[in-house]
């Protein structure tokens, strides 16, 4: 038998065991079902994080979308994963948006570490002054997160890179959110605001996450779930999507911190 982490062989016991939670919210994601589960996640736990204050939602979000795309990854559904990832990610980024343009201190305090991004962004937006778009900066801290994200990935099944997304992602949205409040026009602000890099950052890691996460779970309880042509398909569009990743931001950053510096308002300026 092959082994999962080597030279450890899960037990026959534990392999079933982990089998059937994987299994097990398949009737969530039957149908058309998905679509209302993917919506629910996305909104409600980011409503009531709002509501108290708290951040506890963030983790709550990613470990249940990782719930939800489980299945998909035992029946080798990419397709399906990726359609459940886009709905929660939309309405959870919508929320959230919304929340950080009309409340900005309450959003931030639902969302970890929003306030020390928006602090960075909005300096390298107004001042053009940010290490993180130095590539000599930003290439090393890609590709770490890169390794680290694949490795965690394999070893949680997928679970720890979907909660700690979720963070990222947010960190994005009260940035959004708040440059809304600062812009002359709100749909320069949506479009220029959540970076292309970041689309395409994501699409990378939603191939890689899933990709080792059926790899690892085809491993540990002894089951084949996927082809040779569709990881090996997997692999190279999610490799490929963090090389473009970078070539996107090495070449449109500077384009498109000055749309959004010309879109500030002169209150904001001032």
């Amino acid at each position: 038998m092959i082994t999962w982490i080597p030279p450890w062989r899960p037990t026959s016991r534990l392999r079933a065991a982990v089998w059937s939670f994987v299994t097990a919210p398949e009737p969530l994601v039957a149908g058309r079902r998905w679509i209302a589960a993917a919506a629910a996640v996305g909104i409600v736990p980011i409503l009531l994080g709002y509501a108290i204050g708290h951040w506890f939602h963030q983790p709550l979000v990613g470990l249940t979308l990782w719930v939800l795309v489980l299945p998909c990854v035992a029946a080798d559904r990419f397709l399906r994963a990726a359609g459940i990832v886009a709905i929660v990610v939309f309405s959870h980024s919508a929320v959230a948006i919304a929340a950080s343009s009309h409340d900005p201190d309450r959003a931030a305090a639902a969302l970890r570490g929003a306030d020390g991004y928006w602090v960075k962004t909005w300096d390298w937006i107004r001042h053009d002054r940010d290490d993180e778009y130095r590539i000599e900066t930003w290439l090393p801290r890609h590709a770490a997160l890169l390794g680290v994200g694949t490795a965690f990935g394999y070893t949680s099944f997928g679970a720890v890179p979907f909660v700690r997304g979720i963070e990222e992602i947010d960190l994005m949205n009260h940035y959004v959110g708040r440059l809304l409040r600062a812009s002359e026009r709100p749909e320069i602000a949506l479009l220029c605001g959540w970076h292309p890099w970041s689309f395409v950052r994501g699409l990378a890691f939603l191939c890689l996450v899933f990709e080792v996460a059926s790899l690892s779970l085809a491993r540990f309880t002894g089951r084949t779930l996927s082809t040779r042509r569709r990881r090996i398909a997997r692999w190279t569009a999610g490799l490929a999507l963090a090389v473009l990743d970078g070539a996107i931001k090495v070449s449109f950053a500077p384009a498109i911190r000055d749309a959004l510096f010309r879109n500030l308002t002169a209150d904001a300026l001032g």
